[in-house]
């Protein structure tokens, strides 16, 4: 009679493999069982990213200040487009729609003061000036000279002098439409510090104001 054919063997040296080590071989099944349910109720976690989360209920009507906005990390999925990270300069920018504790800040929801970028200390101020003329002459970005001149056609008790400068050398943000209300002159607006703004104030109450154009 022939001899058993080399795959039966094979297979039985497998089946008394598998008889020996059936416990180990029961353990890993169920280790790997457990691990694929535990995955599929609990995917493995996405991974986080920092951003800046307002720290309470805020408003629109100041700067944002030290404090008001605070690190959280959140994950990848759940963070917007344009969301701004810790490193991200918020100092002195405003927010254009109030926001809610915990909301994250987007670069879409901070503006820029309109003299951010010509200095930290400046604010935007509007100055009417006397000569439309001049101001004809200007663009956003030219540079000018304040001046504030008292004369017999403005006071009548008071004798025409020289006029004095007021801010030096200060850009232009802006020159708005002429309006209805009927005011001489035109209007125009500077970058200055909050004292200047201060005393143009107080010169246009009493003076005619005009300008030089720098080069």
């Amino acid at each position: 009679m022939a001899d058993v054919s080399p795959p039966y063997r094979h297979r039985g040296a497998l089946t008394r493999l598998v008889d020996r080590h059936r416990r180990v071989i029961a353990t890993l099944l169920a280790a790997a069982a457990l691990l694929g349910a535990v995955l599929a109720v609990r995917p493995l976690s996405a991974p986080a990213v920092e951003v800046l989360v307002a720290a309470r209920d805020l408003d629109a009507s100041s700067p944002v200040a030290s404090g008001d906005l605070i690190t959280r990390a959140l994950p990848a999925t759940a963070v917007p487009e344009g969301a701004l990270g810790p490193a991200a300069e918020t100092g002195g920018r405003t927010l254009n729609a109030p926001v809610r504790q915990g909301e994250v800040i987007t670069d879409a929801r901070l503006t820029d003061p309109p003299a951010r970028a010509h200095g930290p200390d400046l604010i935007a101020v509007p100055v009417r000036v006397a000569d439309p003329g001049a101001v004809a002459l200007l663009s956003p970005g030219s540079r000018v000279d304040v001046l504030a001149a008292t004369g017999a056609g403005d006071l009548p008790s008071a004798r025409a002098g020289p006029a004095s400068e007021v801010v030096r050398d200060r850009p232009v943000l802006a020159l708005p439409a002429a309006g209805e209300g009927g005011e001489s002159g035109a209007l125009i607006v500077i970058a200055a510090t909050a004292a200047e703004a201060r005393e143009l104030a107080g010169h246009a109450a009493l003076s005619r104001l005009s300008i030089t154009i720098r080069g």
